[in-house]
C-alpha cells in the first residue's frame, strides 16, 4: 500500500470514528431525555396535577328511611300519579292517584324501604309504591299549608286544564269535610276550597263550556250547587258570596277571617246596573262596604275605601243628575239608610271619606 492510500485510510477511519462518537453522544442524550420523561410522567406529573376526588352517593339506611317516612305526611302534588304494584318503574300500575289524594306510609310493607320509592296504603285499603321524587313528604304540622300551596300553584297555572281544576277543587272540599281540621285550619281550607271553585267556574265561563253537553261538568256543578249562583242573563256561574260570609259568621275573628272576607267581596258578580241607583248602592253595600264594616283594620280597607269613594263621587258630583226621581222608591231609601248606618260605624278615616257622599244622596232623594 502506498503512502497516499495509507493516509486516505487513516483519514477515513478518523472520520468514521468522529461520526460514531457524535452518534453515540446523540443517542446517550436522547436516552437520558427519554428516561427523564418517563420518570416525570410516572412519578412527578401525578403530584403536580389537580387532585380529583371520587364522590360517593350517600345512601340512606333503611332504618333511617323507615323512621323518616313513619313520621311524615305525604302530599300528592300532581295529577295522575302511578301507584305501582312493586318498587319498580316497570311493575304493574294498580291505578292513578288523584291530586292530593290521602295516602299513608305503609308500615306493614313486606319490602324494605328504598331511596326512590315509598310504600303507601290508600283509604280503600289498596297498597302499592309511589315515586319519592314526585311527592312531597312533610312533617304533620306542614301538611295543610303544603297541600294548599301545591293546589293553588296548579289552579293558577296556565297549563292546568278544566278537568284538572275540577279534580283539585273536589279533593280540597273532600279533605275539608273529613273532620280532621277545626278552627283556624278549617276556615282556611274551606276558604281556599271556595277560591279554587271560583277559579274553576271562571275558566268554564271564559271557555263557554256548557254543562248540558258535558256530563262530567254537569256532575261537578251538582256536587257544588249549594255554593253556586247562575245568572240567566249572562248564562254564567258564580260562587255565592254568602258561602264565604257564612264562614265568617260561624268562625268570627279567626286568623283567616280577613281572607275569607276578601273572597266574599270579590265573589260578588259585577252587575250592569246602568243608572239604577238602588242596584249600584246595593252592590257597594253587600261587598266592599260590608268588608270595611266587619274588618276595620283589614288588609283591603284602604283599597276598598278608595273604590267606594270613587263610585260615590261619580254619583254625587252633580246633585241635580242623581237618578232619584219622585216619588223615590222605598228600595233606594232603604239602601241609602243602610249605607249611612254602616258608614257611621266604620273607622274614622274611612267614615270621613265615605259619609259626606251618602249624606248628599239622602238630601237629594229624601226631600
Amino acid at each position: 500500500m502506498n503512502l497516499k492510500l495509507q493516509v486516505s485510510f487513516v483519514e477515513s477511519n478518523h472520520i468514521f470514528f468522529k461520526r460514531n462518537l457524535v452518534f453515540n453522544d446523540c443517542f446517550q442524550h436522547h436516552l437520558l431525555s427519554f428516561r427523564f420523561l418517563l420518570v416525570f410522567t410516572l412519578f412527578v406529573s401525578p403530584l403536580l396535577s389537580e387532585p380529583k376526588f371520587q364522590t360517593k352517593t350517600k345512601q340512606t339506611k333503611p332504618s333511617e328511611l323507615f323512621k323518616r317516612d313513619s313520621n311524615s305526611e305525604i302530599v300528592i302534588p300532581v295529577i295522575g300519579l302511578n301507584l305501582h304494584l312493586f318498587a319498580d318503574q316497570k311493575s304493574d300500575v294498580l291505578r292513578k292517584l288523584k291530586f292530593g289524594e290521602p295516602v299513608q306510609f305503609d308500615r306493614d310493607s313486606l319490602e324494605s324501604p328504598k331511596e326512590d320509592w315509598i310504600p303507601v296504603k290508600l283509604e280503600d285499603g289498596l297498597s302499592g309504591f309511589i315515586k319519592r321524587s314526585v311527592v312531597r313528604s312533610v312533617p304533620p304540622k306542614q301538611y295543610l299549608s303544603t297541600l294548599l300551596f301545591e293546589a293553588e300553584k296548579l289552579i293558577l297555572s296556565k297549563h292546568a286544564d278544566f278537568l284538572a281544576k275540577q279534580e283539585i277543587t273536589d279533593t280540597i272540599f273532600s279533605i275539608s269535610s273529613t273532620g280532621k281540621f277545626t278552627g283556624d285550619e278549617f276556615i282556611f281550607i274551606r276558604a281556599k276550597a271556595g277560591f279554587f271553585l271560583k277559579k274553576t267556574v271562571d275558566q268554564m265561563n271564559e271557555k263557554g263550556i256548557k254543562p248540558d253537553n258535558d256530563s262530567n261538568t254537569l256532575e261537578f256543578l251538582k256536587r257544588h250547587q249549594t255554593k253556586l249562583l247562575y245568572d240567566y242573563s249572562s248564562g254564567k256561574y258564580y260562587v255565592d258570596s254568602n258561602y264565604f260570609w257564612k264562614l265568617l259568621e260561624s268562625y268570627p275573628k279567626t286568623k283567616h277571617s280577613d281572607y275569607a272576607g276578601y273572597l266574599a267581596t270579590e265573589s260578588i258578580p259585577v252587575l250592569d246596573c246602568g243608572v239604577d241607583l238602588r242596584c249600584r248602592l246595593e252592590e257597594l253595600r253587600k261587598g266592599k262596604l260590608r268588608y270595611i264594616y266587619l274588618f276595620p283594620t283589614g288588609n283591603y280597607v284602604s283599597l276598598y275605601t278608595k273604590e267606594i269613594v270613587k263610585s260615590l263621587s261619580s254619583m254625587t258630583k252633580d246633585p241635580d243628575s242623581i237618578p232619584c226621581f219622585q216619588p223615590v222608591s222605598d228600595g233606594i231609601k232603604s239602601e241609602i239608610n243602610q249605607m249611612i248606618r254602616y258608614a257611621s260605624e266604620i273607622g274614622p278615616r274611612e267614615k270621613k271619606q265615605i259619609l259626606p257622599h251618602l249624606q248628599i244622596l239622602k238630601k237629594e232623594c229624601f226631600h
